[in-house]
């Protein structure tokens, strides 16, 4: 990519067809002739249905690294669009001088709604059940407290007592 000009491309995607994108872009440094990460950069990423009227689905801005997801309403080519800025607004700023080149890389994830889904239905099951494993030790950690208590009054009231 150069300077704030969008990169993009087209994609013909199915009806119902999930896509899941992740990021990484990177600036040239002249200095040490190679590519490096720019916490303050950021990525707008833009995906419009040219079939209609290039009415736009995603509109999101997002760190150098990140991820995005839609899905197809209907069949027909998306534009898929990536601009890189940094803080500032106007552009490429880094000291007052343009930067130039970025390096983009993108990972995507193209099917159907269902095996994606999978796939995170997955995940999300091993998560639940870690929560719950998490919350029963917290319940036993609260009888104990409880318990610990208790002992505690009870040991107060037979030392005051005797």
């Amino acid at each position: 990519m150069d300077g704030v000009t969008p990169k993009c491309f087209y994609e013909e995607l199915p009806k119902d067809t999930m896509v899941a994108g992740h990021y990484k872009a990177e600036e040239f440094h002249q200095e040490s002739n190679s590519y490096v990460s720019n916490k303050d950069m950021s990525i707008l990423v833009t995906v419009e249905e040219v079939f209609d009227n290039d009415h736009r689905v995603v509109n999101t801005k997002g760190s150098a690294t990140g991820k995005f997801t839609f899905s197809a309403a209907d069949s027909g080519d998306h534009r898929i669009c990536f601009t890189a800025s940094s803080p500032g607004g106007g552009g490429w700023l880094s000291g007052g001088q343009p930067i130039g080149v970025v390096k983009l890389t993108l990972d995507l994830a193209i099917g159907a709604t269902s095996a994606i889904e999978s796939t995170d239905k997955e995940k999300m099951d091993d998560i639940a059940q870690k929560v719950k494993d998490l919350n029963g030790r917290l319940q036993d950690i609260r009888r104990e407290q409880v318990f610990q208590r208790v002992s505690d009054t009870v040991t107060g009231y037979v030392n005051t007592s005797g």
